[in-house]
């Protein structure tokens, strides 16, 4: 998921990670490994989630296995947040409202985890098929940021719910998660209709598909490769979807019109 100021340019080894890397003009960062207990911003931060981390032990374990490090970034960026799978440190652009900068956490967090499991779409898809698997993935850490800011609202922290619901990007996946979960109590349920959800905006549609070919052929020239032709497995999108407990929900490619 990305949040404001979005901007795809860099779909770093092919995981759509919403949120691009900076751009020129960075003036440094500050970077801790767990248990981050410096600097201040991103002790904070850490704080402020740690019902999520309890709540949620998959997370808790990413946090401390998926990724490397966490930095703040400060200086000018074009992006809010970003995830570097070479590296596998999260970045988040400093002194973001506490909301906001816990709805990018759990989003990169979310996509570590992604690429952790191996199921990163590489050059040796069809470009279209990459592209449906860049949709899947950012369709699904928007689930994963929705199921935790729902989960921080029901114990009286309603930032990052209102983060993601006052984003145009996400305020539509927002309200069909809690439309369904109203409807039916279940959260599975809503995450699977928020998944549906991230589909139904042409313009969200559009954006990644771009982003997505452009990264896929840059890829293609970068690494002198002819483009090859496969297909997303079967087992894609069952080992992809996964609330942030750890037990899985219903996702397939829903259709389009495209």
């Amino acid at each position: 998921m990305g949040l404001p100021d979005l901007n795809l340019g860099a779909l770093a080894c092919a995981l759509s990670v919403v949120f691009a890397a900076p751009a020129m003009g960075e003036t440094g960062m500050d970077c801790a490994a767990a248990p981050f207990s410096e600097p201040k911003d991103l002790k904070e931060l850490i704080t402020a989630l740690e019902p999520v981390f309890r709540g949620f032990p998959t997370l808790n374990a990413g946090l401390t296995s998926d990724i490397s490090e966490i930095c703040l970034l400060h200086g000018p960026s074009e992006a809010q947040g970003y995830f570097e799978p070479d590296t596998r440190r999260i970045v988040l652009r400093a002194g973001q409202p506490v909301g906001l900068a816990q709805a990018i956490l759990v989003h990169e967090l979310r996509h570590a985890a992604q690429y952790a499991t191996g199921i990163c779409p590489g050059t040796d898809l069809a470009m279209a098929d990459y592209a449906e698997a860049i949709f899947a993935m950012e369709a699904d850490a928007s689930v994963a940021g929705l199921v935790v800011a729902d989960f921080m609202r029901n114990t009286g922290h309603d930032e990052m719910w209102q983060a993601l619901a006052g984003w145009p990007m996400q305020a539509d996946i927002a309200i069909a998660y809690d439309t369904a979960l109203r409807d039916t109590g279940d959260i599975a349920q809503a995450a699977s209709t928020a998944f549906d959800a991230w589909y139904e905006d042409p313009i969200r549609r559009q954006t990644y598909y771009v982003s997505a070919c452009l990264d896929y052929l840059d890829q293609l020239e970068r690494d002198h490769l002819l483009p090859r032709y496969e297909s997303l497995g079967p087992s894609f999108y069952s080992s992809l979807c996964r609330l942030p407990d750890g037990t899985s929900y219903d996702c397939n490619r829903p259709e389009t019109g495209d």
